[in-house]
């Protein structure tokens, strides 16, 4: 499941990794236009794409820059692409964002410009110097009888909240709730087992309540079971680019 939201800032995109609880790290793209039009006037990027991280990069825990040389039509599409520098293991996702990049048309075309994709993830950090904090719950909930039920990944679902002032009083950790799944998937009690602060578990309870979910493994009559659902809060900093 993937529980960020995409933040507009200029070209500024979050993307998470996919739906993976198990994911290693939010991996963030940031693209970084830095066109001339013929030595003139900037040309102005209206389409970024997100950069997908690598999942070989992420794993090797290799961050950087990708510097490239981009020829714009008089469409402002990008007709060609080429790798200048930075780490191989972002080249293929590099180009294969800015070709899809979308310019204001040029005023002199094609025109040749240059670009950046950086690609860096979010680093654990003490919550006291934190700048951010990701919520990670389980997708797949196992019970007692061996009843599997997954989450299913639904725009209306809230994810549990990561308030700034417990985060910053480095309040971190695993919560585990006890959830009784009935049969339609719908999460009828909810009590907690493990708690982190009054406020993050009553915002927790909130959000799984909004959850549905769906049998995985069990026979039609398995439901209602009761789970267990972890979920962990990971003070982060934001990379220094």
């Amino acid at each position: 499941m993937n529980f960020w939201r995409p933040l507009p800032l200029l070209v500024f995109l979050w993307v998470g990794l996919c739906c993976a609880p198990q994911a290693l790290a939010q991996a963030q793209t940031q693209t970084n236009e830095k066109a001339t039009d013929s030595g003139q006037q900037p040309l102005k990027l209206l389409k970024s794409p997100v950069a997908p991280f690598p999942i070989e990069a992420l794993q090797k825990q290799i961050e950087g820059k990708v510097q490239l040389s981009l020829l714009v039509d008089a469409e402002g599409r990008v007709s060609d692409a080429t790798i200048l520098s930075g780490p191989p293991e972002f080249y293929q996702s590099a180009l294969d964002s800015v070709k899809q990049w979308q310019f204001s048309p040029p005023a002199h075309a094609p025109t040749r410009t240059n670009a950046e994709v950086s690609f860096f993830y979010n680093h654990p950090c003490p919550g006291p110097v934190s700048t951010m904090g990701s919520v990670t719950p389980d997708g797949r909930l196992t019970s007692e009888k061996g009843t599997i039920v997954d989450v299913i990944d639904d725009p209306e679902w809230l994810s549990p909240r990561y308030f700034p002032e417990e985060r910053k009083a480095g309040i971190e950790g695993e919560m585990v709730l006890s959830v009784t799944v009935d049969a339609k998937g719908r999460a009828k009690k909810i009590a907690v087992v493990k708690s982190l602060s009054p406020r993050l578990d009553q915002a927790a309870i909130k959000a799984v309540r909004t959850w549905k979910f769906k049998l995985k493994d069990g026979s039609p009559d398995s439901l209602p079971d009761v789970f267990p659902l972890h979920i962990k809060f990971q003070p982060e900093c934001f990379p220094n680019m």
